[in-house]
């Protein structure tokens, strides 16, 4: 490491040089925080693939919501129907 001595009023300071190849703590700062927006902005894409996933699975639990509650339907107009036919063949025994 490089020195540079600065007197001020009869006080020395030695201030310490960074090298190009010393890495500061203000560039580690820098990485780290280019680092962790690199991790957002993934982090932000994924969660956008999420509420689109989570969104298409919503309108299919909506459409077989609606294709049950129609078959339901077509079974409880079966079921009295059925019974209809049962009584109509009970009457002719």
């Amino acid at each position: 490491m490089d020195e540079e001595t600065t007197t001020f009023q009869d006080a020395t300071i030695a201030i310490e040089e960074a090298t190009a190849e010393q890495e500061t703590p203000f560039d580690r700062l820098e990485s780290r925080i280019d680092a962790l927006i690199e991790k957002y902005e993934q982090l932000v894409s994924v969660h956008s693939q999420c509420e689109e996933k989570i969104a298409g699975q919503e309108a299919r639990i909506r459409e077989l919501e609606s294709k049950l509650g129609n078959s339901e339907q077509q079974r409880s107009e079966i079921r009295t129907r059925l019974d209809a036919l049962i009584d109509k063949l009970g009457r002719f025994s």
